[in-house]
Formats: C-alpha cells, structure tokens, sequence
C-alpha cells in the first residue's frame, strides 16, 4: 500500500511540474522580441553587467527566433502603417 502511495505523490509530482513548465512556456511564447529583452532586463540581477545582459537576451532571442516562438513586432508594423 504504502508503494502505490508513494507512486501516485510521484506521478502527482510530475505531472504539477509539466503544468508549471508548460505554463512558463506559454507565457513567454508569442512575445515581440522587445518584450522579452524587457522581460529579461527584469529578471536578470542588476549584478550581471550591462554587456552580459546584451549577450545573454541575444542568445535567449535568436534561439525563441529559430524555434518559431518569438511573436512579430507590433508597435513597428503599426508604424509602418500609419506612414
């Protein structure tokens, strides 16, 4: 008995952390690509310098960039538009 307890707080555990990752997931996927630098600038400690910051955010960027995740720019093609 007390295995089938143990297994069912296991798969309980498991599937809360796929729910939590796919949450995260979600609520980065679709960002315009000056929402996540932004969303990066918050997060990362005012310890790491600027430069790094740079060059973490473009490496984080170009990987959203070439898994189809990184949503358009709104704000410029709204621009663009109204010109």
């Amino acid at each position: 008995m007390k295995k089938l307890i143990k297994l069912a707080l296991l798969v309980g555990g498991v599937a809360f952390a796929a729910k939590l990752l796919e949450a995260k997931k979600a609520e980065w996927e679709g960002l315009a690509e000056s929402d996540v630098r932004a969303k990066l600038d918050a997060r990362l400690p005012d310890k790491v310098p600027a430069d790094k910051r740079t060059e973490i955010a473009d490496k984080i960027v170009d990987k959203m960039r070439e898994k189809g995740v990184l949503g358009e720019e709104a704000a410029a093609s709204e621009e663009t538009a109204s010109d």
